[in-house]
């Protein structure tokens, strides 16, 4: 807020604001302290896999994942929606701030004794999300139908939330799934799809938040390897790995910051703005994961040099890449690639085929150590951006030729 601006400003519809219509709106200071928690929060998340990598451990990593994911994606989209940055907005925003550090707290006993901690903190981020669009219905008549329709679902799922402290406390993540899967259900119904598509989001605001959070989840990555790895001394089995860790970390910036941010979301059809929204929860999933496993394999260097990679190690790492690869297939199915001669099928065709290979790759790979393995999944990775280059160049060249 500047001296300027009224203590207490109602929301406004993002097409309404003036500054909108003649410039791309940027990103608020309020909106990238408020993605920092929630990476904080991811950070944990990814703690709490790294000591539990395990079949159980990871589905429990899942949904702590997807819970997480959900409340900042319901923020987002308010924020994208409409603009407000009063008061009352603030309050309501440094609230869900504090319910998310509160969740950060309790991860690593979310299945356990603080059960009950989390449950409350995640009722609270959506508590006022509620708050938001009942603020919301006064103040945007013309969207009120989509914020009530909004706020009926949410409270279903909160109430679901609230109900799943009633049952035994081995089973309290039932009703956490099932709350979750009626609030991720809210936009799909049909009548809400239809208030959706009448009441617009600002499109390039939208890509823009999540490719921020994108970009801060995968630069978590080295955080986690250098932590793990601080004060020891690189030698060349360090060094070859870190050399082939690195490109496939940066075929993982470039397949989605250079191809999916370069495509169009087609907001017009009825299904493919839901494919493009929901593929980044795995996405998002893929790359915690895959920061956990580059920080166990890159031990394994120095810790069993020459040794089998562990097998739970080189499967969660395999996990990583392959999910990675499937999301981004999703994004690609979803978008459109502005005067790009190669078809979108061609495009999703060769991420699933990917995928595959580095699958396949993981599970036969038994008697390989962490430096080998890694070395033959950054062939798969770099095959992948190289097809990207080589189209991105082929169509680049047949555009000025046309």
């Amino acid at each position: 807020m500047t001296e300027k601006e009224p203590l207490f400003t109602p929301p406004r519809f993002h097409e309404d604001v003036e500054f909108h219509r003649h410039t791309n709106r940027s990103i608020s200071w309020l909106e990238l302290f408020y993605d920092l928690v929630y990476i904080a929060t991811l950070i944990q998340i990814g703690n709490f896999l790294s000591s539990n990598v395990d079949t159980q451990g990871f589905a429990q990593f899942l949904v702590l994942t997807v819970v997480v994911w959900w409340a900042w994606t319901g923020e987002t989209f308010y924020q994208n929606r409409y603009v407000v940055d009063d008061l009352i907005h603030r309050v309501l925003v440094f609230t869900q701030m504090f319910a998310v550090a509160t969740i950060g707290l309790s991860i690593s006993m979310a299945f356990g004794d603080l059960y009950v901690q989390f449950t409350l903190a995640y009722v609270v981020i959506r508590l006022m999300l509620i708050f938001m669009y009942l603020r919301s219905m006064r103040a945007h008549p013309e969207s009120s139908a989509l914020s009530r329709g909004y706020v009926t679902g949410f409270s279903l799922g909160i109430a679901v939330w609230l109900g799943s402290l009633l049952l035994p406390a081995e089973i309290h993540w039932v009703g956490w799934l099932v709350g979750i899967t009626i609030e991720l259900t809210v936009p799909l119904v049909p009548r809400i799809r239809v208030l959706q598509q009448a009441v617009s989001v600002d499109y390039h605001h939208i890509a823009e938040r999540f490719g921020i959070f994108t970009i801060i989840v995968l630069g978590e990555s080295f955080v986690k390897v250098l932590d793990d790895a601080q004060g020891i001394a690189i030698e060349l089995p360090q060094m070859i790995f870190s050399t082939f860790g690195l490109i496939v970390l940066y075929s993982l910036w470039w397949l989605y910051f250079t191809d999916t941010t370069d495509a169009v979301v087609e907001f017009d059809n009825p299904w493919k703005p839901f494919t493009w929204i929901y593929a980044h929860f795995p996405l998002a999933a893929s790359l915690v994961m895959f920061g956990v496993a580059a920080k166990k394999l890159f031990a394994e260097t120095w810790e069993h040099p020459g040794d089998p990679v562990h097998p739970e190690y080189r499967l969660l790492y395999t996990g990583a890449v392959v999910l990675f690869l499937l999301a981004v297939a999703l994004i690609d199915a979803s978008t459109v690639q502005e005067e790009a001669q190669v078809g979108d099928n061609q495009r999703v065709m060769v991420r699933v085929l990917g995928a595959v290979a580095a699958g396949i790759l993981g599970v036969t790979l038994t008697e390989v150590d962490a430096v080998g393995f890694v070395t033959v999944i950054s062939v798969v990775m770099m095959t992948q951006v190289a097809y990207s280059i080589y189209h991105t160049r082929r169509d680049v060249s047949s555009h000025f030729t046309a």
